[in-house]
């Protein structure tokens, strides 16, 4: 391989690069939440979002580090069930990184996480398992109480953790459903009814409340003491979905998709869901790191630490326009943790390259200039 040949397949390998970074180039890509026809509901697919454009305490107030009280109901219907990631079903979200409370989806399972700062990786999380089969609709609901947290489906008691408790603090924010604020974790299957209360239920009004909305009677329920927002979902078209309760908050649906907290380089806690991302865009720039260390090579024989230096330079420059280029993209997302194994990928692809220079030269092969 001379330089030039050389040369050309690290162009073509970065091009390649960039347009796999970049796909499918929607800048305005529209909004895949849309009503659900023969039911009150509302369907979620990537990417899609609905939120309150306004920030609400969602718990009876209090001390911001003490624990509250709070119920969430939610009857849904999970779609495919995702191998891999976390998909977050409802964020509570006041700005900061990780929001204040999310509950998602990770397989089956059913996951709460509260912002902790304390924590290494910054949250706490609960959950049981097995509880979102493959479109099976489910009726959950989640008692946050100073005693613990209590996780029910279909009107019954699963499970309780005592101990685990969220702040006013963390219940304090914008509502947003079916994705995260940072627009990375969609979730996708149907919403029939949603409502909050800054009080915790105890196990008859959890099994009661579960009869009046399986029954489709839950505008009953917007006389309850302590109700912060009621959805129904019924209004099957439009952009807004009205809360019946007395505080009438209102959930937007925008036509086209939105992120609401894009963020550039963002550093994210590394799970096992993030595994085969990590494969990926290591082996992805593993190719590039080869071809431009061989075409650096070529120029100069003797230069391997630099020749090394400069493959790895040129591949996170790379990285670097792909994730910046991102920023501008609502269904992709600038990550420093894609930066840094896109680079390692190039520094292993480079470093591979030079070893076999090496066996090369200590057979005694001259290496090639690429000079003609």
């Amino acid at each position: 391989m001379n330089r030039r040949t050389a040369g050309l397949i690290s162009v073509a390998i970065a091009v390649g690069l960039l347009v796999v970074g970049m796909w499918p180039f929607a800048f305005r890509p529209p909004n895949r939440v849309s009503w659900l026809k023969d039911h009150a509901g509302l369907s979620f697919q990537p990417d899609g979002i609905a939120y309150d454009p306004a920030s609400a305490d969602w718990s009876a107030g209090g001390l911001p580090d003490q624990p509250a009280a709070f119920t969430m109901e939610l009857w849904l219907e999970p779609g495919r069930v995702p191998p891999t990631d976390l998909f977050h079903i409802l964020t509570i979200d006041n700005g900061g990184f990780p929001s204040g409370f999310i509950l998602f989806q990770w397989k089956t399972e059913l996951l709460l996480r509260v912002r902790d700062r304390a924590r290494i990786r910054g949250f706490r999380e609960v959950g049981p398992g097995g509880v979102l089969a493959e479109q099976e609709p489910c009726f959950i609901t989640i008692t946050v109480a100073p005693a613990g947290t209590t996780f029910y489906t279909n009107g019954f008691a699963l499970i309780h953790y005592p101990g685990f408790t969220a702040s006013s603090s963390r219940l304090n924010g914008r509502l947003i459903l079916g994705n995260a604020a940072a627009g990375k974790h969609p979730w996708s299957g149907n919403l029939f009814g949603l409502a909050i209360y800054n009080r915790a239920l105890d196990a008859s009004e959890v099994a009661h409340h579960y009869a009046v909305w399986t029954s489709h009677q839950a505008a009953q329920l917007a006389a309850e003491p302590g109700l912060a927002a009621l959805y129904r979902f019924d209004e099957h078209n439009g952009p807004w979905a009205n809360d019946l309760s007395v505080n009438r908050h209102r959930l937007w649906i925008p036509e086209r998709y939105e992120v609401l907290q894009k963020r550039v380089l963002e550093l994210d806690p590394i799970g096992i869901s993030d595994l085969d991302d990590i494969v990926v865009n290591i082996f992805g720039f593993v190719p590039f790191g080869f071809i431009a260390y061989q075409y650096r090579r070529l120029a100069r024989p003797d230069g391997r630490v630099g020749n090394l230096v400069w493959a790895v330079c040129v591949g996170a420059t790379i990285s670097v326009a792909i994730e910046l280029t991102q920023v501008w993209l609502p269904n992709r997302t600038s990550s420093i943790n894609d930066l840094f194994t896109n680079t390692l990928g190039t520094f292993l692809g480079a470093l591979l390259a030079r070893r076999m220079q090496s066996r090369t030269t200590s057979a005694g092969d001259t290496p090639k200039t690429g000079r003609e």
